[in-house]
């Protein structure tokens, strides 16, 4: 279908910069995403407050998801007890206010990390224009991250475990963007795919790709940007909602993490 096409274009790039978390043992579950980035000379993983609060509360290493190469699959752990976590936000986490957190990275794990992963750099993200044909090209609006109902089964075989979860790019109508907030509206003619609960998503990134059609027919990305952190579902409304912090927030979050270090 010409949607998957262009919905793939868009994943191409996205997903480098994306992270699933994991949780490991007799049940594993996928727990939250984040977005890769770099600002400042920081380097670490944007994600939301809540999604932060939770794993820690987990008190066990987290395994971490890639998803640029075919399957999700976890590529390596975090003790988050050995690395630092800048929160804006508590709860109980409303629509609208802060909820958003930088997980700050060690030179070791950052180099573990982008063996596998690209670190997005914020400060060009925000800066960087539009392409002037912008005209001519197909504007997408997604948030892409893990989805927990669409979790595998776990199979056993010579003492490994191994679960399938799924990263989800979902496409929508950009209902509203300012400073602090922005909204998602799904696709009311993707309702019959979506999942019963975006569980798991919360951390990822609401992204614009710009996405043109080459000559031979294939869809390219030809531009992106990183415009928010999706943070909260509404399932009630249809289409489903998902709200997510918007620019303001990351920069004052990366800024005031940046001041103080």
């Amino acid at each position: 279908m010409l949607e998957n096409e262009i919905s793939d274009a868009a994943l191409s790039k996205v997903w480098h910069f994306t992270i699933g978390f994991a949780r490991a043992g007799e049940t594993p579950a996928a727990k939250g995403s984040g977005v890769l980035v770099k600002y400042k000379g920081l380097m670490g993983i944007l994600t939301c407050g809540h999604v932060d609060t939770y794993v820690r509360s987990l008190k066990q290493p987290i395994g971490l998801v890639r998803f640029n190469r075919g399957l999700a699959e976890q590529f390596g752990t975090i003790d988050l007890d050995e690395v630092f976590s800048h929160v804006a936000g508590e709860e109980p986490w409303e629509r609208g206010s802060d909820d958003i957190a930088f997980i700050n990275l060690p030179p070791h794990l950052v180099g573990n990390i982008a063996k596998d992963c690209v670190f997005l750099d914020i400060e060009r993200n925000f800066v960087r224009p539009d392409p002037d044909s912008r005209s001519e090209l197909l504007g997408v609006h997604a948030v892409f991250g893990l989805v927990e109902a669409f979790t595998g089964e776990t199979t056993r075989q010579n003492k490994r475990a191994t679960t399938r979860l799924r990263g989800v790019l979902t496409p929508g109508k950009l209902l509203q963007i300012d400073h602090l907030n922005a909204t998602l509206e799904c696709f009311e003619e993707n309702i019959p795919t979506l999942p019963d609960s975006f569980g798991g998503t919360s951390g990822g990134g609401l992204w614009r790709v710009y996405v043109r059609k080459r000559d031979d027919g294939v869809f390219e990305a030809e531009h992106y940007r990183l415009l928010g952190i999706a943070s909260r579902e509404d399932i009630a409304l249809t289409p489903p909602q998902i709200a997510c912090q918007g620019p303001g927030r990351i920069e004052m979050l990366l800024e005031s993490v940046h001041s103080s270090s």
